[in-house]
């Protein structure tokens, strides 16, 4: 690689877009991962896991992930539509155009991610008496009545689903949830796309 191709690397790696972009792909890669290997995690957070109660299992990466990276996405089209330095560089460095293509691919493989992972919830989540009949696609359309625990259905996880959370209710309004996630992430990140390449004009 060229000091002048370092450099225009440097500078697209230097904007604040691009780096949480980054840092939310790993994120969703890792959940992803911990969701299909679910006992290669303890559930413990580095660094803060020994001042925090709550035991993130694979059956938590798999329920919140999605939703987290909506939440993601909608940040980072706000930052997106604010001019700053790091754009104004892009643009002088007139690579601009291979930018944008470089963060849409970042944002493809996002919204990828983020749906491999909500399709967990269908193929691998599932009331313990259900687990034998995966996949469950038709949690979009019934419902499971009363305080129900998510089991995930691997083999080993019994240590995991004691400590796995219950269903919200109604029930079906978290599996449409995990159909709909995906949706707004990808319609929020459009958005963050139109926004960063107008931005760098």
């Amino acid at each position: 690689m060229s000091e002048t191709s370092a450099g225009d690397a440097g500078t697209f790696l230097k904007d604040p877009v691009v780096r949480l972009a980054l840092i939310t792909l790993a994120g969703l890669v890792l959940a992803l991962w911990i969701a299909r290997a679910p006992t290669s995690y303890t559930g413990k957070l580095p660094l803060i896991g020994d001042y925090i109660p709550l035991k993130l299992n694979a059956v938590y990466f798999i329920i919140l992930g999605p939703m987290l990276a909506s939440l993601v996405a909608g940040a980072l089209w706000f930052q997106a539509a604010r001019p700053g330095k790091v754009h104004s560089d892009r643009l002088l460095s007139g690579n601009g155009g291979r930018d944008a293509i470089a963060l849409l691919i970042i944002f493809a493989l996002i919204v990828l991610v983020s749906a491999a992972l909500s399709l967990q919830y269908f193929l691998i989540l599932a009331p313990a008496e259900l687990c034998s009949t995966r996949p469950h696609y038709d949690f979009l359309w019934t419902n499971i009545s009363g305080p129900t625990r998510i089991t995930h259905c691997m083999s080993g996880t019994e240590e995991i689903n004691k400590e796995a959370p219950y269903y919200f209710e109604p029930q079906i309004l978290q599996s449409w949830g995990h159909v709909l996630w995906p949706v707004l992430t990808t319609c929020l990140l459009i958005g963050t796309w139109r926004s960063w390449r107008r931005t760098a004009r």
